[in-house]
């Protein structure tokens, strides 16, 4: 008993009592907020870096209970399934937790780019593709030709297109263009009807959302391995890539054995 009367060993066994007496008596829907030194300082340096300035006491206390409310609050919105029931919170957890099992992975040498080219070669094959050239008119530009037959004799019998139609903006000519291409730039229907053409002979009218084409296919091409030295540059990033999602994949596997997945 003697001992007890240390006024700092008596506070110390009267707070360790207390803990448990928390613990024991605590109703079991409560969860614990808790907040280490670690986390107050990482909070304080946080902001000092921030504002470059020394947290005084009271921001110090600022800081605490503004961490206490996001904990609270956080726990809350799990409890209440909003991470679960809107898209954007939960698109965000996903993302932070894919982010979580990613890895560094190490830069590839030539060789190692080699063989992935090798045992990727149909992912880098280009798509069929077209050469075409064609004479424009806006729908808010100058009228198009009134008779379609008589301008594309006109056409046909011109060595030179340059001077017919308005100014395109897009270019009179196209080299090698998918089918993506065209469609990007013209409109799928536009497209369609553009690699269904026949070669060197011009057709139209053809109508895109941008006006009325008269189009001349001047090469159908088939598809292409571009050079593995051409390729190198993209190779490189898509190795680390399709690495990176390999490991993170192996992660996941791992993660789904504590679950028992039913599908109904």
């Amino acid at each position: 008993m003697t001992a007890l009367k240390s006024p700092v060993l008596l506070f110390a066994v009267m707070g360790i009592l207390a803990s448990l007496l928390y613990v024991h008596f605590k109703p079991l829907d409560r969860d614990t907020v808790l907040v280490t030194t670690q986390t107050i300082d990482a909070l304080v340096q946080q902001r000092e870096s921030i504002t470059q300035n020394l947290v005084t006491a009271e921001e110090r206390q600022a800081l605490i209970q503004g961490h206490i409310e996001d904990e609270v609050l956080l726990r809350e919105a799990y409890k209440r399934g909003l991470d679960k029931n809107d898209y954007r919170v939960r698109k965000r957890i996903l993302n932070l937790m894919r982010s979580s099992l990613t890895e560094v992975v190490p830069e590839p040498s030539v060789g190692q780019l080699r063989a992935y080219y090798e045992e990727n070669k149909e992912r880098y094959r280009t798509s069929p593709s077209l050469s075409f050239e064609h004479v424009y008119f806006s729908f808010a530009g100058a009228d198009p030709p009134d008779e379609s037959a008589g301008f594309l004799r006109e056409l046909a019998e011109s060595s030179d297109i340059s001077g017919m139609g308005e100014f395109a903006p897009m270019g009179n000519r196209f080299s090698k263009a998918s089918f993506q291409t065209v469609a990007i730039t013209f409109g799928k229907p536009f497209a369609q009807a553009v690699f269904e053409l026949p070669r060197n002979q011009w057709s139209g009218p053809i109508e895109s959302f941008r006006g009325i084409h008269y189009v001349r296919v001047t090469g159908h091409h088939d598809p292409e391995l571009p050079p593995f030295e051409k390729m190198e540059a993209y190779l490189r990033t898509d190795y680390r890539m399709q690495k990176s999602r390999d490991s993170q994949q192996r992660k996941i596997d791992e993660l789904r054995k504590n679950y028992d997945i039913i599908l109904e």
